[in-house]
């Protein structure tokens, strides 16, 4: 994925989580992908690895890029669902049912 595809996506997904159309979001972006302050190595790592207190701290200055931030890190990455798949399939796919039946 490249920079531009980037910036579409965050902007579709702004447009609907906000529920309105971006201002200022590519702008915003473009700070980010060149490093421009607040988003600069020097200012991040003075949060000491804590990325929801970062972007909180950046929202004055990046309203929008902040919003899809926040969502993003509000995502909880587990593995539940795919145990769950991989349980509802040991029903159909059983050692039992997937043995060999030789004649």
């Amino acid at each position: 994925m490249n920079w531009v595809d980037m910036g579409q996506w965050i902007t579709y997904y702004y447009c609907a989580w906000a529920q309105k159309e971006p201002e200022s979001i590519l702008r915003e972006f473009g700070l980010y992908q060149n490093k421009q302050y607040p988003f600069n190595d020097e200012t991040w790592k003075q949060w000491k690895g804590n990325p929801l207190q970062y972007w909180i701290w950046c929202s004055e200055k990046t309203k929008e890029l902040e919003f899809i931030a926040k969502k993003n890190f509000g995502i909880a990455v587990n593995a539940a669902s795919v145990e769950r798949l991989w349980s509802a399939m040991g029903f159909f796919h059983s050692a039992r049912r997937n043995r060999l039946h030789v004649s």
